[in-house]
């Protein structure tokens, strides 16, 4: 785990050149930047919990999760939805076992994005395929 410390940057004396500000002010601005990252991957660890209208619980982390639009817009977008402070989203029109199928496409999908070559199947049972693609709309996947 990297631990970066604001204002790591220090000199003894300031710089005399343009250069030397110039390199001193990206210095900063690398060290700004990889907080920024440090932080975004800690909250991409984050469990998100998704509830199904039988009550059936999906715990996932927040990268996959992210992979839905919806889910996206909720836990990441401008407003300060409850659903972001809480980590959990209620969905009243997915089953459980919709929602199930969903979650693991939500992980193939994020394995398989940059993928090269062919694909593995993403099997799909025939009389789940209406609900599936139901779901899939809403979710924005």
């Amino acid at each position: 785990r990297l631990l970066l410390l604001p204002n790591c940057v220090a000199t003894a004396r300031p710089p005399r050149s343009f250069a030397a500000m110039a390199t001193a002010t990206a210095m900063k601005g690398l060290v700004g930047a990889a907080q920024a990252n440090v932080r975004a991957e800690e909250e991409s660890m984050d469990p998100v919990k998704l509830i199904a209208s039988d009550g059936t619980e999906v715990i996932l982390d927040r990268r996959a999760a992210m992979v839905s639009g919806t889910i996206k817009a909720m836990l990441a977008g401008p407003g300060n939805f409850t659903e972001a402070q809480q980590g959990e989203i209620k969905f009243p029109e997915i089953s459980g076992h919709i929602l199930e199928k969903t979650v693991q496409y939500f992980y193939y999908k994020l394995r398989y994005t940059n993928h090269q070559g062919t694909l593995p199947e993403f099997k799909i049972e025939p009389e789940n395929a209406l609900e599936l693609l139901m779901a899939a709309n809403y979710l924005d996947t």
